[in-house]
């Protein structure tokens, strides 16, 4: 059973057979990716984030599910729709590798985990994409709703008093 901790995978030249081999359709279906791209040139390490971007784009596949890929490398995040860094630190914690032994619920937990891995494998990333972009413009639609109604119910209150008082 697989714990879902950072994985970091560097080439160690700037051909594009060795990124190759690094890019499969299931690398983020059981745990998350670091590609360290440090090691190579500026301008290298500009036409593997695009290779990366090409790749998932022509598998139909997301680089934020079921795991993140995260791309290691000098440049800003501004260029890439991946989730770019410029240091190991920058990764969020929640996947960081802990010591010691895991507790019954950990365990529990990890193997539910496995299992809905097995059932991550057959969707589709598009269908799941769109799900989710439709699931968070839902929220944001009620989270501004009840910004407008606390808005009117302190002007109600405020009404009230002013009629009664």
């Amino acid at each position: 059973m697989n714990i879902p901790f950072y994985h970091v995978f560097s080439p160690k030249s700037s051909s594009y057979e060795e990124l190759s081999i690094l890019l499969t359709p299931q690398m983020n279906l059981k745990h998350p990716i670091v590609l360290s791209l440090k090691s190579l040139e500026f301008d290298v390490q500009r036409e593997f984030i695009g290779l990366i971007e090409n790749f998932f784009s022509l598998h139909n596949m997301n680089y934020n599910f079921p795991y993140p890929i995260y791309v290691l490398t000098d440049h800003e995040s501004s260029i890439s729709n991946l989730s770019l860094i410029k240091e190991l630190a920058e990764l969020p914690s929640f996947y960081k590798k802990k010591e010691g032994k895991m507790n019954v619920k950990e365990t529990h937990l990890l193997s539910k985990n496995k299992l809905l891995q097995q059932e991550i494998m057959n969707t589709d990333t598009q269908m799941t994409s769109e799900a989710l972009e439709e699931f968070g413009k839902m929220h944001a639609t009620i989270y501004e709703l009840e910004e407008i109604r606390t808005i009117l119910k302190d002007l109600m209150t405020k009404l009230l008093k002013a009629k009664n008082g």
